[in-house]
């Protein structure tokens, strides 16, 4: 059984230093301003809100390379990928439009799973299966539609709202802007259905639960960043991989950290071509692979693009939401 999963972290042109952006946001129709703009960098812990007038000022800390998600209820959700444009002062204007209620797609088969059933399988593809998962609860459950195609052997998800994510292990709040969901089944042996892949991605905005951490909160963090996916790649792109107690195997032979990394910095991004088209990871015991076949980019976040041709399997396939940090975390 392959149990892969695929997680999303946008990417787009880096920032140099530490700065204060600032904007504005009107409706696409009438031009009025819009309060209560949620704006955040994907992925991170760094948000703010529009006021009255719909102006709004954010800092961003140093090299975080993330769009910056402009999202309201009743209003689709703007993603802008270079917010250089922000700086200076010169108060940009980001126009949101009204959301348009579609109709849901009609699949001509009869779904025969339950609600109860596919929000079970939801919850434990979406949050992970570790024991971090047992701490985290799905806030709205109720604006998730869940459905499942029996001649496909395919369970989609997917939500005109974030999803929001109470993670009592880690301590945050995540809201969750899913954009797919999918998990696949294929048949075993037995007869039995099981998970092929998973597959999901959108983005995320992190809060801290409380105002101050606890300690447990921030020992759990530790943990989670300690052989992540996140930590695997920010010493990947450093060349730090033996520092972080990484090891890399190769058709079940250790090899050296970067026989089949063939990696190249520049000024804003790390570039990594893998020279096998799988690789074996293992960190304290705990293995975890990867599939890629094409060269892909770091930023010093640990972010890396593009996505979607990545199988994670192992450990850091098996993390997911439950485990997950802010790109920011530790920096």
């Amino acid at each position: 059984m392959k149990n892969i999963a695929f997680l999303l972290l946008l990417i787009t042109i880096p920032l140099k230093a530490q700065k204060t952006y600032t904007g504005r946001v009107l409706s696409t129709k009438d031009s009025t301003a819009i309060q209560g703009v949620s704006i955040y960098f994907d992925g991170t812990s760094l948000g703010t809100t529009s006021n009255a007038k719909g102006y709004f000022k954010i800092k961003n800390t140093a090299s975080n390379i993330s769009p910056l998600i402009f999202r309201s209820i009743g209003y689709t959700t703007q993603t802008v990928p270079n917010i250089s444009v922000f700086e200076d002062e010169n108060f940009p204007i980001v126009f949101l439009q009204e959301s348009i209620d579609e109709l849901e797609t009609v699949i001509l088969e009869t779904d025969p799973w339950t609600r109860a059933h596919k929000l079970r399988v939801f919850r434990s593809e979406f949050l992970g299966k570790t024991k971090a998962a047992g701490k985290c609860k799905i806030l709205n459950e109720d604006d998730i539609r869940l459905k499942y195609s029996p001649s496909k052997h395919t369970l989609i998800a997917y939500a005109d709202k974030p999803v929001i994510i109470e993670n009592k292990h880690l301590g945050y709040i995540i809201e969750y802007e899913l954009m797919d969901f999918t998990v696949k089944y294929s048949g075993g042996s037995s007869g039995l259905r099981l998970v092929d892949y998973t597959f999901f991605e959108g983005s995320s905005f992190f809060k801290e639960l409380k105002t101050k951490p606890k300690k447990r909160f921030i020992k759990n963090r530790e943990d989670a960043f300690t052989g992540s996916l996140l930590q695997f790649m920010r010493a990947l792109s450093k060349k730090e991989l033996e520092a972080h107690h990484f090891r890399i195997f190769y058709d079940k032979f250790e090899v050296q950290p970067y026989k089949y990394f063939d990696i190249q910095p520049d000024a804003d991004f790390t570039k990594v071509t893998m020279l096998a088209d799988k690789i074996s990871i293992l960190h304290n015991n705990q293995q975890s692979s990867i599939i890629y076949k094409s060269p892909f980019y770091i930023d010093q976040f640990g972010n890396f693009t593009p996505t979607r041709a990545f199988s994670i399997g192992g450990f850091m396939g098996q993390s997911r939401i439950a485990r997950l940090l802010p790109l920011n975390y530790g920096l």
